[in-house]
């Protein structure tokens, strides 16, 4: 049976998305930015893609995002 996403993995992809940024992100969910990025990692796992192209100075969507 595959897993479905958390709604809280969810929420904190909802949050970068809209702001683009992982630490801004983190501080409107109050968590870690680790949190963050570990939860959307697992995000993606869990959907089979990729919905962030990230870089050192940047954070963008995908098409898939």
């Amino acid at each position: 049976m595959t897993q479905l996403p958390s709604t809280q993995q969810l929420r904190y992809f909802m949050a970068v998305a809209e702001s683009l940024s992982f630490r801004k992100a983190a501080e409107i969910c109050s968590v870690s930015q680790s949190t963050i990025s570990g939860a959307i990692r697992d995000l993606e796992d869990c959907l089979g893609i990729q919905l962030l192209e990230r870089t050192k100075r940047k954070v963008k969507l995908t098409q898939e995002g």
